[in-house]
């Protein structure tokens, strides 16, 4: 039978047999000096800073002019929510990894994540795939695990994006005489039912086979699946009122209008996942935001805000990395 003959041929492995190999052996590519290896590690920390640096300065180039005034109390309460949800991220993460039968301690768990985290700033995003694969493995969690955590961590995201950015869409006012509007929940149980065990199991084991590797250990039971939506159910409110009192802090709105403007967040994350090639949606996640906001702040005032969102948000990646980074460190 020509399955048969195909299981036959070891010597002779398919492309995506010999990419999965060389994934599976990306921790170990690398110089095997030890200065060697520093010197890399550093050069690739270096990339990542050029990029992060070329970032912030080109969204700085992009405010537009704008009378700004500043209110600190609500600047403060933009950092406490957006950092709540950086921290709250981290450990849905964390919890994902252990269901799926690995275990790493919350410190480096929170670093592992956090350095991951700033190598989206990359094109393409990969390196932050890659680079969280292997600071991972060196806590003991295997590759495959990892790299399904962050397809579950993706695809919960997604799922629940849409279903907070589902109020945005239906309360738009173009489309309030369309009864298709709401034809965007659909999305919310196609979602679930792909993240289910029942289905998402056999297509992983036939993607891992198709490149050559075992199938997961194991996969998240629906309960677990459904917790940890609800934990995305929680993130995605914290950073959208992290983004209200960011508007407050620098702009008067009307609280008729925080539902909208904190439901544009979710919009604009699944607009960045979609233009995965741009270093951490870099413009089209920003655009997608003004124009979210727009609707009822106005474009010029929207737009400043989204891009001086941005720039505040990196600045909290940027702390919280450090913070978390530092407290591994000082651990170990």
């Amino acid at each position: 039978m020509p399955a048969e003959e195909g299981e036959t041929r070891g010597s002779s492995p398919t492309l995506l047999e010999r990419a999965g190999t060389a994934a599976a052996g990306i921790s170990t590519v690398g110089p095997e000096h030890p200065r060697a290896r520093v010197a890399l590690q550093w050069g690739l920390a270096g990339l990542i800073f050029a990029f992060l640096v070329f970032f912030v300065l080109r969204q700085w180039n992009n405010l537009p002019d704008f009378e700004w005034h500043f209110n600190p109390g609500w600047l403060a309460a933009a950092v406490v929510a957006v950092t709540a949800f950086y921290i709250l991220q981290g450990e849905i993460w964390r919890h994902i990894v252990h269901s799926l039968g690995e275990h790493i301690d919350s410190l480096p768990a929170r670093a592992v994540w956090g350095k991951s985290l700033l190598a989206r700033y990359v094109p393409t995003n990969m390196l932050m795939v890659v680079g969280r694969v292997v600071m991972a493995e060196r806590h003991g969690v295997a590759k495959r695990v990892t790299l399904a955590s962050i397809i579950y961590e993706l695809g919960l995201g997604v799922g629940t994006a849409v279903m907070v950015g589902a109020y945005f869409v239906i309360e738009l006012p173009d489309l309030q005489d369309q009864p298709a509007r709401y034809a965007v929940l659909v999305v919310i149980p196609l979602v679930l039912a792909m993240l289910h065990p029942r289905v998402f199991q056999p297509l992983t084991a036939w993607g891992l086979r198709k490149l050559g590797r075992e199938p997961l250990p194991h996969t998240l039971g629906f309960r677990q699946v459904l917790g940890d939506a609800l934990a995305f159910l929680v993130a995605w409110p914290l950073v959208g009122l992290g983004l209200c009192a960011f508007a407050a802090a620098l702009h008067p709105i009307d609280l008729d209008d925080v539902p909208y403007i904190a439901a544009a967040y979710p919009v604009a994350f699944c607009v960045a996942v979609i233009t995965f090639v741009a270093p951490s949606g870099l413009g089209t996640r920003d655009a997608a935001l003004a124009i979210g906001m727009g609707v009822v702040l106005g474009g010029t005032v929207a737009t400043a805000i989204a891009v001086a969102f941005r720039i505040f948000q990196t600045a909290i990646e940027l702390a919280y990395v450090g913070v978390v980074v530092a407290i591994d460190k000082r651990r170990g």
